[in-house]
């Protein structure tokens, strides 16, 4: 693996099962904390595996590089940070992954959902009811509706 998905989320994965394997040391009763750092590690060992020519490595690396041009002072890296941590906890307790390739998908959505945030902060999005609203081919056609509906129902009326 290239190291640029190891410093993404490789070394998170790592670094999370290690806490696991330590809190299965303090809580060796509860086993879901060795089975949750045993399927990290696999985690791990997967994304390690995954090349530079493989198309998630080039999205994660085009989505985090267009992010950190965006992410002067939001803060949008660290809560990406925290989100993976939160995800990378619940592993074997309350969500999991087949495979790393999944997780990495994961991840790549997150960082995608994060972009979407910080480019809506840069450049707001209009209001489309209300350009529509505004529009005027859009006025003259509601125009020639009403006018329309309304001869309509005078014609209507007058046959009753």
């Amino acid at each position: 693996m290239t190291e640029f998905l190891n410093l993404m989320i490789g070394y998170e994965v790592g670094s999370t099962a290690e806490w696991r394997h330590r809190k299965a040391e303090e809580f060796p009763h509860d086993r879901r904390n060795l089975a949750a750092a045993e399927e990290l590690e696999r985690l791990a060992a997967e994304i390690d595996r995954i090349g530079e020519e493989e198309p998630i490595h080039q999205q994660i690396a085009e989505l985090h590089d267009r992010m950190d041009a965006l992410d002067s002072a939001d803060g949008a890296l660290v809560a990406v940070s925290e989100a993976i941590s939160e995800e990378l906890r619940s592993v074997g307790f309350h969500s999991g992954y087949e495979t790393g390739l999944e997780l990495l998908e994961w991840y790549r959505g997150l960082l995608a959902e994060h972009l979407d945030e910080l480019l809506d902060k840069a450049v707001p999005v209009p209001n489309l009811d209300e350009q529509i609203e505004n529009d005027p081919a859009v006025k003259a056609a509601k125009k020639a509706y009403d006018e329309a509906r309304a001869k309509a129902s005078a014609e209507a009326r007058k046959r009753v």
